[in-house]
Formats: C-alpha cells, sequence, structure tokens
C-alpha cells in the first residue's frame, strides 16, 4: 500500500476512506492542488502527492454517499495530501469535486465523516490563523487529532493534528 494512501486512511478515519493500492503508480495527476498544498510543517518538509479519484480503490459506503449526495462520481473527484512519513502529527489535504455545489461540500463531508465513524464526531465552527474553519473531532474522537476543514469552491481543504500550532501553521499555508 502506499505511503499516500495510508496517509489518507488514517486522515480521514480508515472506515471513511478504506483506500486500497492505486490503480496506477502515477502520483502527481494535480500538479495544481499540489502546489496550493504547505511544503513543510514545524520546519520538517512534507511529501506531497496527488491522484485521480478513479486510481482509488474504495470500498466505503460513506465515501459512495459523500460523492452521490454531491451527484457525482469518482471520475469527479481528484485529491492532494502533503505528510511527512514518522514522527510528524500533522498533515494536510485537499478533495476536489469537478462540478459540486460549493454549498453542498461541507455538509457532505461533515455526514460522511460521521457515518464512518463509531463515535459521535464534536463538530463546531472555530477560527484559526485569522480564518473561519470547521473543526472535526475533539479530543480521543478522531485516531490522528482533530480535522480542521474549510471550503473553497469545488474543494475542501484540510488538517489534521492533535498539535494546534501545527493546526494552525498549516491552515495559515492552505488560505
Amino acid at each position: 500500500m502506499s505511503t499516500l494512501i495510508r496517509m489518507l486512511s488514517a486522515l480521514l478515519l480508515a472506515a471513511f476512506v478504506s483506500i486500497g493500492p492505486a490503480v496506477s503508480a502515477e502520483r502527481h495527476v494535480a500538479p495544481e492542488l499540489e502546489a496550493m498544498l504547505p511544503k513543510s510543517l514545524g520546519g520538517v518538509a512534507l511529501t506531497i502527492e496527488s491522484q485521480a479519484g478513479t486510481d482509488l480503490m474504495t470500498n466505503s459506503a460513506a465515501f459512495d454517499t459523500f460523492l452521490g449526495t454531491l451527484g457525482k462520481t469518482r471520475a469527479d473527484f481528484t485529491l492532494a495530501s502533503a505528510y511527512a512519513p514518522g514522527g510528524l502529527k500533522g498533515a494536510a489535504g485537499i478533495w476536489r469535486v469537478y462540478g459540486a455545489d460549493s454549498s453542498a461540500l461541507m455538509g457532505a463531508f461533515k455526514a460522511a465523516l460521521q457515518a464512518s465513524s463509531n463515535v459521535p464526531l464534536t463538530i463546531e465552527e472555530e477560527t484559526i490563523a485569522k480564518h473561519p474553519i470547521t473543526r472535526i473531532g475533539a479530543s480521543g474522537e478522531l485516531a490522528q487529532g482533530p480535522l480542521y476543514a474549510f471550503v473553497r469552491s469545488n474543494m475542501i481543504l484540510f488538517v489534521q493534528s492533535p498539535d494546534p500550532a501545527l493546526a494552525e501553521e498549516a491552515i495559515a499555508k492552505l488560505w
């Protein structure tokens, strides 16, 4: 299983994404998304990759419902992620759904995350790095820490970290 796939599984709840090995070895299909991601967090250089939705293998009803709620399929989906193998407790990502209604993205995202979780997730609107974000999860609810997300156009940009300073740094760089 590729590092990107392991990272996404951890980043967005293994039960939600359940991504298996990619069909294609190509990991840079969306350089425009990769360019939006932070190159480093906490002074640590990040690995940046992207994949087309058609290259992902999923067995997740929550993921399929996320796309279906938006009237879209994996052909309309692209993702990018920035992470550091090893000890850094923070990562960033972007999910782009071509043609999606931006006003429906966050609701579908929150519903899919909740549907994939075994515990009720705390969802709060907050300001981090002087920007409005949606925090999904509280201490102990998600294995990799809270997820901080916001919508821009047809994309959900997000950070996951139990470290508030890393989360703030990543949000500032994503914004």
